[in-house]
């Protein structure tokens, strides 16, 4: 009889560890050791955009404010300045990648103007845009802008699709001192592309009603002396931008008030 039931006795005593792990839950997977990417900061995101600079100036300088007035190009591989638009009153114009096409605000409208027609393209009417930054070097779809003051009084930046007219917030610590440095940087007009920076700088001269002082835009490359490349002389130009491969440089040109 014993052993009759021995057979049986091991085949439930299979059965029981067999089935035992299949009863019991799994163990939760350990969490990851490595430590997790962090988003993008304010300062990365920004950086990659044309004419930005990772050591940004604190203080705004002549001619930064966004003064309306005629488009002007300077051929930087010669003396010649030329006016793109004469008529009218344009502000912030920027280069469009991959062309010499250029895009400037007129009150609330983005234009498009091309150096070889004299009739600028509406694009959008957008409210609330102070001024053209730069292009992306990644996206030539995304445009960096300024917009209005928000409630608490910080300028707001975003980020404009050209395809879209869909404007998206970049948000920024106004606690940090290095996203409002960065931003006050945005706020003035000096750029540097590569080797080169473009500034603009208060000049003055004797007349014979008294002092004249106007704003001109300057070059300079690599340890070279600054060249004035706008030479208005008496108009006040600012507003600088720089096209991608570093030839023509365009401005705003108004008369002084």
């Amino acid at each position: 009889m014993r052993r009759r039931l021995a057979p049986a006795l091991c085949f439930l005593l299979f059965f029981s560890v067999s089935a035992a792990p299949q009863n019991q839950k799994p163990k939760p997977a350990p969490a990851p050791t490595g430590k997790q990417k962090s988003p993008s900061s304010f300062i990365d995101r920004v950086l990659k955009y044309l004419g930005i600079s990772d050591s940004p100036g604190t203080l705004k300088g002549p001619g930064d404010e966004a003064v309306a007035g005629e488009l002007w190009v300077a051929d930087l591989s010669t003396p010649v300045t030329h006016a793109v638009a004469a008529a009218g009153r344009y502000r912030s114009p920027v280069f469009v990648p991959g062309s010499n096409e250029i895009l400037a605000l007129s009150a609330t409208d983005l234009l498009r103007f091309s150096l070889t027609s004299k009739e600028p393209k509406k694009l959008y009417t957008i409210e609330g845009v102070n001024k053209l930054i730069g292009f992306s070097a990644d996206d030539p779809d995304n445009l960096l802008i300024l917009r209005s003051e928000d409630a608490s009084g910080h300028p707001r930046v975003g980020l404009l699709s050209l395809s879209s007219a869909k404007i998206t917030p970049l948000a920024y610590d106004p606690a940090s001192s290095t996203d409002l440095q960065m931003v006050e940087n945005l706020e003035g007009w000096t750029r540097t592309y590569g080797d080169k920076l473009i500034f603009v700088r208060r000049q003055t001269k004797q007349a014979l009603s008294g002092t004249v002082e106007w704003s001109d835009v300057f070059l300079k490359a690599d340890d070279q002396e600054p060249i004035n490349v706008s030479r208005c002389n008496g108009a006040n130009c600012g507003q600088p931008s720089l096209s991608a491969d570093g030839r023509l440089l365009v401005f705003v040109k108004s008369e002084p008030e």
